[in-house]
């Protein structure tokens, strides 16, 4: 099974590669980052985040792997500090969802965040951003390797690619993984009603 998925994930991998890859040097036209430039998400994989086994770093600069979150769901999305436009309109939207678990529920949500921009986005500039968004803590913030990061993306269906200015066009999508790893329902757009992901949250917890 664990073999099988992570076949599938180097195809989509590949994929994602090409069809993101050779757009970064024509896409001059989109010098600002703002709702036109959400890129629509893809379907997530089918299979557990803890068989990529690939290695992070916290907020806190911390190693971590996505399997040390087994046993407990998380709500998950991708981002990047500098982003001034949709990031952090999706972090406000993914707070005001975990005040609705919390409330709904008792239990306060973990919540992921994971940077498209492992270059620029050091434990140190995420603590920093952790503390200006004012995040509990129960959320973690993570960076790391751009493959990594790509196949990551790939797993939750998040499109993202760099543009010439040095920001990132991407899809604005968090999930909720259950205690296994996998992806049980997703939120795409910014202002999305939550009402489905709370229920399912409930149902797992």
């Amino acid at each position: 099974m664990k073999i099988q998925f992570t076949h599938r994930i180097m195809i989509l991998f590949i994929t994602s590669i090409l069809s993101f890859g050779c757009d970064e040097h024509n896409s001059g036209e989109h010098h600002h980052h703002g709702d036109d430039h959400v890129l629509a998400a893809s379907d997530a994989a089918q299979g557990s985040l803890f068989d990529l086994g690939s290695q992070w770093t916290t907020e806190s600069n911390q190693k971590v792997v996505l399997k040390n979150y087994k046993g407990s769901l998380f709500i998950i999305s991708m981002f990047y500090a500098t982003c001034q436009s949709i990031c952090p309109r999706l972090v406000a939207d993914m707070e005001q969802l975990a005040k609705k678990i919390k409330e709904t529920t008792g239990q306060e949500p973990r919540m992921v965040l994971v940077s498209f921009d492992p270059e620029k986005d050091t434990p140190t500039v995420l603590s920093a951003y952790k503390k200006k968004m004012k995040l509990n803590d129960n959320w973690t913030l993570l960076s790391g390797k751009e493959e990594d990061v790509r196949m990551l993306s790939v797993v939750l269906g998040i499109n993202y690619k760099k543009i010439s200015n040095g920001e990132f066009n991407h899809s604005a999508v968090y999930s909720l993984v259950s205690k296994e790893g996998i992806v049980v329902s997703r939120i795409e757009g910014i202002g999305s009603n939550t009402d489905t992901l709370v229920t399912q949250y409930q149902k797992l917890k």
